[in-house]
């Protein structure tokens, strides 16, 4: 996630349990699972979601036949839908309509996010399938790219987690070459971060389709940036530099990744781009 989030404010532990408690179908099954299920979200808070430290439940281990074990892995799954009066339907709802964010936190396009995405794909992790730690708020674009992708071929992790990664900081930039009227544009990873970190944002981007989108975004948003120059050339106006500043200042609040952000702090550290749009031919039609 480009975003770091506050983890949900109910406790997964207590939640599952009493999730566990309401259960009137296959009874046995969840008596026998119920201190390894809570074990595991205690070891998923612990280990801090990491999938190069946590394996899928064995079901097997908890019913008589192949069967059997993948019924009972329908059956957590189908936690994650609940009835409006049973559990978690009110805490999924509050982190669907009401989390607050003006930006998805998985690739920080403007918008709030309306869907919940498992950082452990339910379909492989069935046992944290309403763990709130594993939910997060996710734009419908990123779901479709991310789907039960969460790890590489090579057993590293493959996404940031936003309630436990260090990424409050900013985390890349954009490039820019000539020409700047119509600059072509690439991704630059901060190394001002830890290695490990870097490598992490980079498979992050790449795995939500983070620069297709935002190349769409930025024509429309560096037009606007061309149209600002010009204005700031006119007399008495305000420098572009101060104006730039004022616009990335603003848009961080909501954070420090999101689209705006990143092509206002890209374009003031260019120098180049600067001097263009300081002194530079702009077109004449904008």
């Amino acid at each position: 996630m480009v975003t770091k989030l506050l983890p949900p404010e109910e406790d997964s532990v207590d939640l599952v349990s009493r999730i566990i408690e309401e259960r009137v179908h296959y009874r046995g099954f969840y008596d026998g699972i119920k201190q390894d299920l809570i074990s595991r979200v205690k070891l998923y808070k612990e280990l801090q979601g990491n999938p190069e430290s946590i394996s899928p439940i064995n079901l097997r281990s908890y019913t008589n036949t192949d069967e059997e074990a993948a019924q009972r892995k329908t059956s957590l799954i189908g936690l994650y839908s609940p009835k409006e009066d049973k559990l978690p339907y009110s805490q999924l709802e509050h982190m669907r309509k009401n989390n607050g964010l003006v930006v998805c936190p998985s690739c920080g396009e403007p918008g709030r996010p309306r869907t919940l995405d498992h950082y452990l794909p339910k379909d492989i992790f069935p046992e944290f399938s309403v763990v709130l730690l594993n939910l997060t708020p996710m734009c419908d674009w990123c779901q479709g790219e991310k789907l039960a992708e969460y790890i590489t071929n090579d057993g590293f992790k493959r996404y940031i987690h936003p309630y436990f990664d260090d990424v409050d900081r900013p985390l890349f930039s954009i490039i820019f070459k000539p020409p700047y009227i119509t600059p072509i544009i690439d991704i630059s990873i901060s190394n001002e971060m830890p290695v490990e970190l870097q490598r992490l944002v980079a498979l992050h981007l790449e795995g939500v389709d983070f620069l297709t989108r935002f190349k769409e975004f930025f024509k429309t948003k560096f037009r606007n940036v061309l149209r600002i120059a010009r204005k700031c050339r006119e007399p008495e106006s305000i420098k572009l530099r101060e104006f730039l500043q004022e616009c990335l200042e603003m848009e961080a609040f909501n954070s420090k990744n999101s689209w705006d952000v990143i092509v206002y702090r890209s374009i003031l550290t260019d120098e180049q781009m600067m001097g263009y749009l300081e002194t530079g031919e702009l077109p004449e039609h904008l």
